[in-house]
C-alpha cells in the first residue's frame, strides 16, 4: 500500500476525495487530510507519504507554494493538483515544480483513479527495476568480457604505455577520452550488508547489483568506467579539461549519486575514496593508489560517504620500497589506531625478523624501510620530520651496529606513538580551524537566501561531504539546521524595529519567500513571525509606555 495525503480547504470536497475512490483496490491508503499547505508541511514529516493530492487555491499557503517546499525538500513525493478553470496558468506554472499530474474541477472519481493507477504503475516499476533479484541474476551472465575488466584492472595496478592504452581502449569500446582523470574506490559497508553477506551467491549477487546501479548512473553522464577489482568498485573518471577543483565537484555530484542510489534500491551502503587528480590514463594507477587510501578514512570518518583525498592528505610524490601490506599496516595504525594498535603493527613488523633466515643487510634494509614509511607518513601530515626521527642522534648508525633488536624496537614503537599523537593534534586544530571560519562566514552571510553548503564549502576549499560531516560532529547539529537557527535569532532582533515590515525582516535574513520564512519560524518558535512580535516586542513597548 502506498501513502496518500489530500490536501483541500473545502471539507466538502475533501471527504469527496476520500469516500467516493476505493483506494484500497487502487493500491493506496489515505495516512492523513490538512486544509492548507502549512497544515501539510506539519502532517509530511511523520506520515511520509508516497503521493500528495493538493488544490491550487487555498488560504495561508496555496498548492504552488507547497509544491515548490515538497520538491526542495521531499523530491521523491509524487504530486497531484487540483485547479479550477481560472488558475490554470497557476497549474502550468506548478508543471515547473515536477508535479505528476493535474485535474480540474470537479474531479470525476473515475478520472482520478485513472491517474493513480498511473502513478501507482510508475513507482512499482521504479522499484521492480531495482529490486527483482532474476532481473539482476541475468545482468549478471551478460556481463562485459573478462577480457575488459582485465585491462582495466591493469591500468590501475600497473604503467602502461600509452600508445597501448590508445589501441586497446578503442578495440575494447571504453568511454575513456579525455583531457584529466581521477581513479575512485567504493567498498561495501559490512555492518549494512545484513543477509547478504551470510550467502556466498547473495554476496556475488548484491556486488553486482552494485556494479549495475553505478554503471546505469555513469553512463548516463558519460563520465568513464566502473569494475570490481577483489572486493572494490572501481571507478575510472573522465574529465574534459584539467581543473583539481572543478573536476572533483563533478566527481563528487557523479559519486553521490551512486552512493544515495545504492542506499535507496538495495537498502545497504558503501563509501567511496577519490584519489587524485592527473593529466594520463598512465597516472590513473597512482590515483587509484590515493583513493584506496582515502577509503581507509572510513575508520575515522565514519561510512556511508565520499571522501576525497585531497580534503585529509596532501598529495605526497614519496613512494615506499617495502611490501605494501606491512606499510599499510603500519600507517592506518598510527593515523586511525590506539596505543595498543600501534604496538601490536610495530610488534608484527619486528616478528617477521625474528621468524625469517634474512640476512644482516637485509635487516639492515628492512628497518630503514621502517623509518622512511614513518618519515613520509610526518611529511605527508606537514610534520618536523627531524624533530620526530632525531635525526642528528644515533638511531641510523644504531640500525647498521645493533646488538639488541629490542631496543631498536622500542626506540621505532617510540617515533611512532610520537607522529600518531602529533597527527591526533594537528586533526583537531585543523577542524577548530575549519568551525571557526565556518561560523564566522555563516553569521556575516545569513541573509544570502542562496547560501548552501556547496556555497561555503567552496569558500573554505573543501567538500561539502567533508564540511557536513565535521560541522555535524562539532556543532551537535546539521549545517541547514544551525543556520535556520541564526537566521530566526536575527528575525527575533530585527521585530525590535517596529518600523520593518515583516516580509522585510524575511528579506534581510535570507527568507525572499515570506510564507517559507514563516514556516520555518513557526517550527522553531511555535508562534508565527506577527504572534512573536505582538506577544514579545509590542507588550514590551506597552510596558515601557506604562
Amino acid at each position: 500500500m502506498y501513502k496518500l495525503l489530500i490536501v483541500e480547504d473545502e471539507a466538502e470536497v475533501r471527504n469527496g476525495i476520500r469516500n467516493n475512490i476505493d483506494w484500497q483496490s487502487l493500491g493506496f491508503k489515505v495516512m492523513a487530510e490538512a486544509g492548507n499547505g502549512r497544515e501539510a508541511l506539519d502532517l509530511i514529516e511523520n506520515s511520509k507519504p508516497d503521493v500528495v493530492i493538493t488544490d491550487i487555491t487555498m488560504p495561508i499557503m496555496d498548492g504552488l507554494e507547497l509544491s515548490c517546499i515538497l520538491r526542495k525538500e521531499y523530491p521523491t513525493v509524487r504530486i497531484i493538483i487540483l485547479t479550477g478553470y481560472d488558475d490554470f496558468k497557476f497549474a502550468q506554472r506548478a508543471i515547473k515544480y515536477g508535479v505528476s499530474d493535474y485535474l480540474l474541477k470537479p474531479v470525476l472519481p473515475d478520472d482520478l483513479s485513472k491517474i493513480m493507477l498511473k502513478i501507482k504503475a510508475e513507482i512499482d516499476a521504479e522499484i521492480a527495476e531495482k529490486e527483482d533479484i532474476q532481473k539482476l541474476r541475468m545482468y549478471y551472465q551478460q556481463s562485459l568480457p573478462v577480457i575488459r575488466d582485465k585491462f582495466l584492472t591493469s591500468l590501475i595496478t600497473s604503467e602502461i604505455d600509452s600508445k597501448e592504452i590508445e589501441n586497446r581502449k578503442t578495440s575494447l569500446g571504453l568511454d575513456l577520452e579525455g583531457e584529466s582523470f581521477a581513479a575512485a574506490a567504493a567498498g561495501i559497508d559490512s555492518e549494512s550488508a545484513g543477509n547478504w553477506a551470510n550467502d556466498g551467491d547473495d554476496s556475488e549477487l548484491l556486488k553486482f547489483a552494485i556494479l549495475n546501479i553505478a554503471r546505469e548512473i555513469i553512463n548516463k553522464y558519460a563520465m568513464g568506467e566502473v569494475f570490481f577489482h577483489v572486493n572494490n568498485l572501481v571507478f575510472i573518471i573522465k574529465f574534459d579539461k584539467f581543473d583539481i577543483e572543478g573536476n572533483y565537484q563533478s566527481a563528487y555530484t557523479l559519486l553521490e549519486e551512486i552512493r544515495q542510489s545504492v542506499e535507496k534500491y538495495l537498502k545497504v551502503t558503501v563509501t567511496i575514496g577519490v584519489g587524485n587528480i592527473c593529466n594520463s590514463l598512465q597516472k590513473i594507477n597512482e590515483s587509484y593508489k590515493s583513493a584506496v587510501t582515502a577509503l581507509d578514512y572510513k575508520l575515522i570518518m565514519g561510512g556511508n560517504r565520499v571522501i576525497y583525498i585531497g580534503d585529509i592528505e596532501p598529495q605526497t610524490p614519496y613512494n615506499l620500497v617495502y611490501d605494501e601490506i606491512k606499510e599499510r599496516n603500519l600507517v592506518n595504525s598510527i593515523k586511525f589506531g590506539t596505543k595498543k594498535d600501534v604496538s601490536k603493527a610495530v610488534e608484527a613488523l619486528f616478528n617477521e625478523i625474528g621468524t625469517c633466515a634474512a640476512s644482516l643487510k637485509e635487516c639492515q634494509l628492512y628497518l630503514l624501510e621502517i623509518l622512511a614509511s614513518i618519515a613520509k607518513l610526518s611529511r605527508s601530515f606537514q610534520l618536523d620530520t627531524d624533530d620526530i626521527i632525531k635525526i642528528d642522534h644515533n638511531l641510523f648508525i644504531e640500525i647498521f651496529s645493533f646488538d639488541n633488536i629490542c631496543d631498536i624496537k622500542n626506540r621505532i614503537e617510540e617515533i611512532c606513538l610520537n607522529v600518531m599523537e602529533r597527527i591526533q593534534s594537528n586533526r583537531k586544530t585543523n577542524t577548530e580551524k575549519i568551525m571557526e571560519q565556518a561560523k564566522a562566514y555563516i553569521e556575516k552571510n545569513y541573509g544570502d537566501y542562496d547560501l548552501t553548503i556547496q556555497k561555503i564549502s567552496n569558500y573554505l576549499h573543501i567538500s561539502p561531504s567533508y564540511f557536513s560531516m565535521i560541522f555535524k560532529k562539532e556543532a551537535g547539529e546539521t549545517f541547514l539546521n544551525y543556520l535556520i537557527g541564526i537566521r530566526i535569532n536575527a528575525a527575533k532582533e530585527l521585530m525590535q524595529d517596529p518600523d520593518l515590515k515583516i516580509f522585510e525582516i524575511a528579506e534581510r535574513v535570507g527568507y525572499p519567500d515570506l510564507n517559507y520564512f514563516s514556516y520555518f519560524f513557526k517550527k522553531n518558535t511555535g508562534m508565527s513571525p506577527r504572534e512573536y512580535r505582538n506577544r514579545y516586542v509590542l507588550n514590551r513597548e506597552r510596558k515601557v509606555e506604562a
